[in-house]
C-alpha cells in the first residue's frame, strides 16, 4: 500500500458520489461495501480452512480463487443520507483547419476536482490537490494558450476536456465519454494528464497503454527525440491504466494513454517518489509549497504538445493493437452492443 492505513481509514468520513442517471448504475443492489485493513484480514478467514495470505497470493498470481463459506459473519447497520449536487465538466475546442479532418477530435483530458475539505492531518483539513490534479488542469490551460499563439494549423480539432468527479469514481469522464459534445465516433484519441509528478528531472517517462495502441510508438519517438527514455507501467498489478479518466474513453473504444515522470530505477529518485505517495498523495500536504522541478514540467508539456500535433496531423486515426486487451471495447463500439 502506498498510503498508511491510518490515512486510508480517514476516507470513511468523506462522502461517496455517483451519477444520478439510471444508465450509469453499475452496482445496482449493492447494500454495503467494506474496506479491510490487511493487518486484520485474517480474522475473516478463521476456521475456514483458508487464510488471507493464501487468497492474496492467488490473486497476485492471477490464479483461480477457491469458493468456500466463511465461519464468521459481519453485522452492519447502515444509514444513507442523500444530497443532490451539480458539478460541471469544462470543454473547449481548438478547431482544425482541414475541411474533412476538422470534424475529427483529439481529446486532451485532465480532472479539475480533488478531495476538498476532509479529516485533518497534522491539523490541516484542506486537501489542496496541487499535483493531483492541479498539475494536469494547469497543463491543459497552458496548452490552450500555447495553441492560440501557435502558427501551426492543426488538421484535426482538439478538445480540451476538464472533467469533474474523478476522485469519486471517474464520474465526469464517464458522463462525457457517454454523451460527448461532438459525435462519439469522431473522437480519435484521448491523451490524459493526471498527476504527472514533475518532482525529479525528466529522464524517464512511464506511459500507461504504451503497448496497447500505436499512440505508444508515437510518444516513444517524440520522447526519445528529446532525450527521454520511455517505459511501460512498471507495476501493472496496480491497474493504473484503468484508474483515471482515460479508462472511460477506452470503454468507448477510443485509443488512449496516460503518462508521467518516472524515477530512474536504482537511484535515490525511487525513494523520492515513494515518500511522495506515502506523505502527500491524497493528503493536505499536496500543496503549492512542495518542491517542483519546473524543467521537468516544461519538457513533459512539450512532449504532450508534440503528441497532440502528431495525432491531429497524422493521415490515419490511432488504432488499437491486435493483441491489446482493450481492443474488445472498440469491437463492441463498432457493433453497437
Amino acid at each position: 500500500m502506498d498510503i498508511p492505513w491510518s490515512r486510508i481509514a480517514l476516507n470513511r468520513a468523506h462522502p461517496t458520489m455517483d451519477l444520478d442517471y439510471p444508465e450509469f448504475n453499475e452496482t445496482e443492489g449493492a447494500k454495503l461495501t467494506v474496506t479491510v485493513n490487511p493487518a486484520s484480514a485474517e480474522k475473516f478467514f478463521a476456521a475456514s480452512g483458508h487464510s488471507f495470505e493464501e487468497i492474496a497470493a492467488l490473486g497476485k498470481d492471477r490464479k483461480p480463487m477457491p469458493r468456500f463459506p466463511l465461519a464468521v459473519s459481519l453485522s452492519a447497520k447502515t444509514k444513507v443520507e442523500v444530497t443532490r449536487i451539480e458539478s460541471a465538466n469544462l470543454v473547449a475546442k481548438i478547431p482544425g483547419s482541414d475541411p474533412t479532418l476538422r470534424n475529427e477530435y483529439v481529446v486532451l483530458s485532465a480532472h479539475l476536482d480533488h478531495i476538498g475539505i476532509g479529516e485533518p492531518i497534522n491539523g490541516d483539513r484542506i486537501y489542496n490537490g496541487a499535483m493531483d490534479n492541479g498539475s494536469g488542469s494547469a497543463l491543459a490551460l497552458d496548452m490552450a494558450a500555447s495553441f492560440k499563439k501557435s502558427p501551426e494549423k492543426l488538421h484535426r480539432s482538439v478538445l480540451l476536456v476538464l472533467v469533474t468527479g474523478e476522485e469519486k469514481g471517474l464520474l465526469g469522464s464517464k458522463y462525457f465519454a457517454a454523451h460527448p459534445t461532438v459525435a462519439p465516433k469522431s473522437i480519435v484519441a484521448d491523451v490524459n494528464v493526471d498527476m504527472f509528478l514533475p518532482i525529479v528531472p525528466l529522464k524517464l517517462l512511464t506511459v500507461l497503454g504504451l503497448d496497447d495502441s500505436d499512440l505508444g510508438s508515437r510518444v516513444r519517438e517524440i520522447a526519445q527525440s528529446q532525450g527521454v527514455k520511455v517505459q511501460p507501467d512498471p507495476e501493472p498489478l496496480r491497474n493504473l491504466f484503468v484508474r483515471s479518466d482515460q479508462y472511460n474513453f477506452i470503454r468507448h473504444g477510443v485509443p488512449s494513454l496516460a503518462m508521467g515522470v518516472a524515477p530512474d530505477p536504482g537511484t535515490p529518485e525511487v525513494k523520492i517518489f515513494k515518500d511522495w505517495l506515502t506523505q502527500r498523495y491524497h493528503a493536505p500536504s499536496d500543496d503549492v509549497n512542495q518542491p517542483v522541478n519546473l524543467e521537468a514540467a516544461a519538457k513533459y508539456e512539450e512532449i504532450v504538445r508534440a503528441l497532440l500535433i502528431n495525432i491531429t496531423d497524422g493521415e490515419r486515426r490511432p488504432e488499437w493493437k491486435p493483441d491489446s486487451f482493450f481492443r474488445r471495447y472498440a469491437e463492441t463500439a463498432k457493433t453497437g452492443e
